[in-house]
């Protein structure tokens, strides 16, 4: 039987498809306000090997892609402007980083996360007006910020573009693998 796609999984191939209109036109409410997308978080950046980073402390294994697996950081700045955040988490994908996921919980820690987001990145896209969700894309780096109203957590995934086409490519010869060798 096949791996089950994981939650992180799902949300890339979602923000991917999502962020494919919006990145067609370079002037849509989607991108990242100038000079502000980023390329990597907190001084580690897009594709760094896991060797060169201080700190981290292994949580668990995503199945996606093959396995992203996911570290927080001793010593990581847990607020950002009025927000306390819940978690961080470091994905690193073949050992090179590859995302970047920034949790809150309750509306109000939510509502001063969504605040700062904005004012560095800008809006983003948002589809429906009634849900508290956020996208963008540029030719380095795709977000996607989220609130669930259910669960009252909110959600930053930040994810390399490059990255993210490479985990692609794999997907691809996996599937190819499994039709020669499957059958």
């Amino acid at each position: 039987m096949g791996k089950k796609l994981s939650k992180i999984g799902w949300l890339i191939i979602v923000g991917c498809i999502v962020l494919a209109g919006g990145v067609v036109c370079a002037k849509s409410p989607g991108t990242f306000k100038p000079d502000s997308e980023p390329d990597g978080f907190r001084g580690i950046k897009w594709g760094q090997d896991i060797s060169t980073v201080d700190d981290l402390v292994f949580v668990s294994t995503d199945p996606a892609f093959g396995g992203i697996d996911l570290y927080v950081r001793k010593g990581d700045e847990m607020k950002m402007g009025g927000a306390e955040l819940d978690r961080i988490l470091y994905g690193f994908w073949k050992d090179k980083l590859s995302s970047v996921i920034i949790y809150t919980k309750g509306y109000v820690n939510w509502d001063s996360f969504k605040a700062v987001v904005f004012e560095k990145f800008g809006k983003g896209y948002q589809g429906n007006k009634y849900i508290e969700e956020y996208v963008w894309g540029g030719e380095k780096a795709m977000m996607m910020l989220d609130y669930n109203e259910f669960s009252k957590e909110g959600m930053l995934l930040m994810w390399s573009k490059e990255i993210s086409i490479q985990q692609e490519e794999w997907k691809e010869q996996q599937a190819k693998k499994g039709a020669e060798e499957g059958w």
